[in-house]
């Protein structure tokens, strides 16, 4: 009973669900992953008594945008600080340089690539970056190897290209 009035709602709702976040989020992929995550919140508090009608979802897809647009307001932010402090220091790293490393860093998950900028950029020990980011001080170290040699191969992927 609870699949099937499920699917029921599900079919009604998908479209018009996609179609809102698609207004909001340009890429298709991601809008199509924003509202796969709308219907999850869905089944999850599913009642088939009372089922989800388009407001309620629409509602949560507008939490679920905007949520997206914090993720990548965030990063974009960080990489503009990122870039800025690269112009800073006492041997200024080229243009050519800082777009390498801004790339780089925006291949990381958000949480690797804040790591890298609260060890290097804000000078941060590994005990206040797990304090900050409420983890485990080791899973800082573990993220923050992991996140170097993930830096180190995509940076020299790029030496590799520009040489070729």
């Amino acid at each position: 009973m609870t699949d099937e009035a499920f699917r029921r709602m599900f079919v009604e709702n998908h479209a018009r669900v996609l179609r809102y976040v698609e207004g909001a989020v340009y890429d298709r992929s991601e809008a199509e992953e924003i509202a796969a995550e709308v219907f999850t919140v869905a089944w999850q508090k599913f009642d088939a008594n009372e089922p989800f009608g388009l407001p309620w979802l629409i509602r949560t897809a507008m939490y679920k945008v905007r949520d997206h647009q914090r993720r990548h307001f965030r990063k974009a932010t960080m990489l503009t600080a990122l870039a800025r402090r690269a112009e800073e220091m006492p041997e200024p790293m080229s243009r050519l340089d800082i777009l390498a490393l801004r790339n780089a860093l925006a291949k990381l998950s958000g949480t690797d690539a804040e790591i890298v900028r609260l060890t290097y950029w804000d000078g941060l020990s590994a005990g206040e970056i797990a304090s900050v980011l409420m983890m485990q001080q080791g899973a800082v170290w573990t993220r923050l190897s992991r996140a170097r040699a993930q830096l180190k191969t995509l940076l020299s992927d790029i030496e590799v290209n520009a040489v070729e």
